[in-house]
């Protein structure tokens, strides 16, 4: 178990800072505690659907493959958040999750945020009500945001997050026509996304590595922990390997980290790596799979650890996994 908090913990800080706007997110969401309040369930029912088979989505729109193609920020409705006040610009994070900081109608802060193909914990194991004719989740941050949470698979856990940020109001009752709305774009394929050449978007990391590369790298007795929908964690005995692709910025010098060193992943690919030497060392190989405009970009990164007591080249593992990945990366 403390291996696993700390690789999932590891993902969770990527996934949330990834590409993040740091000046203006101003409610994170690791900060919610798991017994906070509930508001009532606005429908009145307490009725649950009959959860889905393993593995299944609630509903086929709700397909990891369609999610990973559903662009969140057109998810954000300029006529829906009208109905709050004045709508700011959008700010996306990565591919899940955007943001909208505007005003509300008296001139306040009101933050919007959606995040989509979250992994759900806490949220699936107290979602007791229903939005939209799904199982959802409130959670609430007194005086300072809400959490409007929908399972849209039960095994393993996934969903949508509406967040909230406003301190002069009910946070919870625009958090849920949000997320309605949401919850009938996706339904209706109104915010999909055509990916770029050679793009990360598609791919889901647990399934694209061969599993020989896999046994080699966390060992053959492991646990899979999907994480969202771009990141994969293999958690063995004492090691424990992850694969994340995200959307993020590209430093024009490639200098992602003070202490990195080049390595040659094969194919004319580049790869950036950097140790770590915590209670918990690792080493972490990341390379650039596209380079957009105004440096934005999509990486990989592939971070191979374990405890001080497991005696293993973290680094040649890291570099080894990550060569037989680009090989089976579509090229831009």
């Amino acid at each position: 178990m403390p291996r696993l908090v700390a690789v999932l913990s590891l993902i969770l800080l990527l996934a949330g800072c990834a590409g993040a706007d740091l000046a203006k997110q101003r409610f994170p969401r690791t900060t919610i505690p798991a017994n906070a309040e509930n508001v009532s369930d606005p429908s009145g029912s307490s009725e649950q659907p009959p959860p889905p088979a393993d593995g299944e989505p609630v509903d086929p729109a709700f397909a990891p493959d369609k999610l990973r193609l559903t662009d969140p920020c057109e998810l954000l409705d300029e006529d829906v958040l009208k109905r709050f006040g004045t709508p700011g610009d959008r700010s996306r994070s990565g591919y899940s999750r955007c943001s909208n900081f505007m005003k509300d109608k008296n001139g306040k802060d009101l933050a919007v945020t959606v995040e989509i193909g979250q992994t759900m914990t806490t949220e699936l194991k107290n979602a007791d009500k229903q939005l939209a004719g799904l199982r959802s989740y409130e959670q609430v941050l007194e005086n300072s945001a809400c959490f409007v949470s929908v399972i849209t698979q039960e095994e393993p856990g996934l969903g949508i997050t509406v967040q909230i940020g406003y301190e002069d109001g009910d946070a919870c009752a625009p958090g849920r026509e949000v997320a309605e709305s949401v919850i009938r774009q996706i339904k209706d394929r109104a915010a999909t996304r055509t990916p770029a050449k050679g793009s990360l978007i598609t791919l889901d990391p647990c399934t694209l590595p061969d599993k020989a590369a896999i046994d080699a790298a966390a060992g053959g007795d492991y646990r899979l922990y999907p994480y969202g929908l771009h990141n994969c964690a293999w958690v063995g005995k004492d090691r424990e390997l992850t694969l994340a692709f995200r959307e993020t910025f590209i430093p024009d010098d490639r200098e992602f980290e003070e202490k990195q060193t080049e390595v040659d992943l094969g194919g004319g690919v580049v790869g950036y790596q950097v140790s770590s030497s915590t209670a918990f060392p690792s080493c972490e190989v990341k390379w650039v799979q596209l380079a957009g405009s105004d440096n934005d970009g999509e990486i990989v990164e592939v971070k191979s650890a374990g405890p001080k007591a497991s005696e293993f080249d973290r680094c040649a593992t890291a570099v080894a996994f990550a060569k037989t990945v680009v090989g089976k990366i579509p090229k831009g």
